[in-house]
């Protein structure tokens, strides 16, 4: 009996993890096609990029959105509307020759596949037992950041092969298929089934007062500030002396970072055993070793290395820190959190490319190095803070 159930458990993370892999690919699979937007639509290579900036800012600020809905709708329906949708988008795009219709297009596809995330990482926590928690989170943690690395790389194969057209009916399929698989998953009871009404995103604002709550967004808006922010600008810095890579290259040496995507179930299965606080702490810890690793590099293995343990240390602190929103806050509620912590990520990631720009201008790879490890610092200091207040009990109900 034991064995069914954990098999019916297992089926359902698997399913989650690939339903998530994929909605994230499609959010990122027009980075490696610019130039053939630019010749389908008749538009200029700069203007084909909008592609990616409305879909990806639409991904973003749905997790607003649909963050409460699912802490009221059961995931796997939530999760596959999302998809259907995005599917009917992606067609549009196989089948339109207009760029207006294709960058509306791209920007509903961004904010239905945004679903998928939202209902996945709302659901993962009403299946696994208390000791299994850190270890589904890392494993939807992977899935996303594989999807991120398929999409790009998969979209661009699928162009060679059979043209972009070709490759979105590929990519609508594959929605499709995702979108029935879904239904597999096991029916949920809901403890709140009121419906998603003003008060419901109501107490999703409240979060944000919440002094606990706080603490942990903070820690992960500093964690992907000093994360993406170097990574962003990485790419230059390789192009220059004593580097002087060239893009094809460049692209190798990131894959490198898909293999530390392994940190993030490790950190799951470490966060039963010894705490999230204490892996969560070891995770930024590698993240300022990284850092301080890239500031330093004059080496394509350095430089390497540096990269690995990036995105490693990254993805060893998150599942612990969402293990801790989890404590939290109440079973109905986890959604919501989960949501505004993954948006107050993807924000901080905007705001690094912004930021950080007239910086290298000014200071170069060691000013945006020196800005990044700070914000670790932070980030770190915030995560010392919370395991200090010791404070786990969840929030009131209102």
């Amino acid at each position: 009996m034991r064995t069914s159930a954990s098999f019916r458990t297992g089926l359902a993370v698997s399913i989650a993890c690939a339903a998530t892999c994929c909605a994230v690919a499609i959010v990122y699979s027009t980075q490696a096609v610019f130039s053939d937007i630019a010749t389908k639509y008749g538009i200029p290579l700069s203007d084909a990029r909008l592609s990616f900036s409305v879909c990806s800012i639409a991904y973003a600020l749905a997790f607003f959105v649909l963050g409460p809905l699912s802490d009221v709708v059961s995931a796997r329906w939530l999760a596959a509307a999302g998809l259907s949708i995005a599917a009917a988008a992606t067609a549009i795009t196989a089948i339109t020759s207009s760029a207006p219709a294709f960058l509306a297009a791209s920007a509903i596809q961004g904010a239905s596949t945004a679903a998928v995330p939202v209902a996945m990482f709302a659901l993962l926590p009403r299946l696994a037992r208390k000791e299994q928690l850190g270890t589904f989170f890392g494993l939807i943690i992977a899935a996303s950041v594989l999807g991120i690395t398929l999409g790009r790389a998969g979209m661009g194969l699928l162009t060679a092969a059979a043209g972009l057209s070709g490759a979105q009916i590929a990519g609508t399929l594959m929605l499709l298929v995702m979108a029935a698989l879904l239904t597999l998953l096991p029916p949920e009871t809901l403890a709140n089934t009121g419906g998603a009404g003003v008060q419901t995103y109501g107490r999703a604002l409240r979060m944000l007062a919440s002094s606990e709550l706080l603490r942990l967004f903070a820690t992960g808006f500093l964690l992907f500030f000093g994360y993406l922010g170097t990574v962003t600008f990485l790419t230059l810095r390789l192009h220059e002396a004593p580097f002087a890579l060239d893009s094809a290259t460049i692209g190798a040496i990131s894959l490198l970072g898909l293999g530390a995507i392994v940190g993030a179930p490790v950190s799951g299965r470490l966060t039963a055993r010894y705490g999230s606080l204490a892996v969560g702490t070891a995770g930024l810890c590698i993240v300022a070793l990284a850092i301080s690793c890239l500031a330093l590099a004059d080496t394509t293995p350095l430089a390497g290395l540096g990269l690995f343990l990036i995105f490693l240390g990254t993805f060893v602190c998150q599942p612990a820190v969402f293990v801790r929103i989890a404590e939290r806050v109440p079973a109905d509620r986890r959604g919501s959190a989960s949501s505004l912590y993954l948006l107050t990520c993807l924000g901080a990631g905007s705001l690094a490319s912004a930021v950080l720009g007239p910086l290298w201008q000014h200071a170069g790879w060691h000013g945006v190095t020196t800005a990044c490890l700070a914000a670790t610092a932070g980030s770190l200091a915030l995560l010392a803070s919370d395991g200090a207040s010791r404070r786990t009990a969840p929030l009131p109900s209102a």
